[in-house]
C-alpha cells in the first residue's frame, strides 16, 4: 500500500512538472509599436530623375519596447514582425495668411508625384517596403502604402536601429519642399 501511494505521488509530480514546462514554452504575446518620423521631399524641378531621401532616422527602439512586455520577453523571443499600417501624411500649409486658413498646397502635394518607393536600411543592408504609383493628379495629402516586405526579411532591420529611405519621381514640378510625416505601426509576435 505504501509503495502504491509513493507511486501515485511520483506520477502526479511528473504530470504536474511536464504540464508546467509546456505552459511556459507556449507563452505568446503580440505587441504593437508605432513609429512616427518627419522628413522633407525637396523641390522637384526635374521630371526624369528620381531623387532619394535617405537616412530618415526611425524612432523605433525594439529592444526597449520588447522589455516593456508583460511576460519578461527579450529581443531573442521575437517570433515574427509585420508592418500593419504605413501612412505618409503631408503637413498642412497656410493657404491664406490673412485668415490663417490651413490646407493642401495645389502645387506641392502627393498628386504631383508619379511614383514613390519606401525602403528601410540597417547594418549596411537595404530592403524595399513598398512601391506606389500615384495615378491621380488631384491634390492629396495622405498616402496609405501597402507593405510588400516579408516578415522574415523585416525582422533584421527592426532589431538593428533602422533608417527609412524614400525615392520619389515627379509628374509635375513642385515649388516648395513638402513636409511629410511617416506613421508606421508594427505588430511584433513574441514567444517563449
Amino acid at each position: 500500500m505504501k509503495s502504491k501511494i509513493i507511486y501515485i505521488v511520483l506520477l502526479s509530480f511528473v504530470i504536474v512538472y511536464t504540464s508546467c514546462s509546456k505552459i511556459t514554452e507556449d507563452i505568446q504575446e503580440d505587441i504593437f509599436i508605432k513609429d512616427t518620423v518627419s522628413f522633407e521631399i525637396p523641390v522637384l524641378t526635374d521630371l526624369t530623375s528620381s531623387p532619394a531621401i535617405t537616412e530618415i532616422k526611425s524612432t523605433l527602439n525594439l529592444e526597449e519596447q520588447v522589455k516593456k512586455s508583460a511576460n519578461n520577453f527579450t529581443i531573442e523571443n521575437i517570433k515574427t514582425t509585420k508592418i500593419t499600417s504605413l501612412n505618409l501624411i503631408l503637413a498642412p500649409i497656410i493657404l491664406n495668411p490673412t485668415k490663417d486658413s490651413l490646407g493642401i498646397d495645389p502645387n506641392n502635394n502627393f498628386g504631383n508625384l508619379e511614383t514613390l518607393k519606401f525602403g528601410i536600411s540597417a547594418g549596411g543592408n537595404t530592403g524595399n517596403i513598398a512601391n506606389v504609383i500615384i495615378p491621380q493628379t488631384s491634390k492629396t495629402s495622405n498616402l496609405s502604402l501597402t507593405p510588400s516586405i516579408l516578415p522574415e526579411e523585416l525582422k533584421p532591420f527592426l532589431i538593428n536601429s533602422p533608417n527609412y529611405n524614400v525615392i520619389v519621381k515627379a509628374k509635375k514640378i513642385t515649388t516648395t519642399p513638402m513636409k511629410v510625416a511617416i506613421a508606421a505601426t508594427y505588430t511584433i509576435t513574441l514567444s517563449k
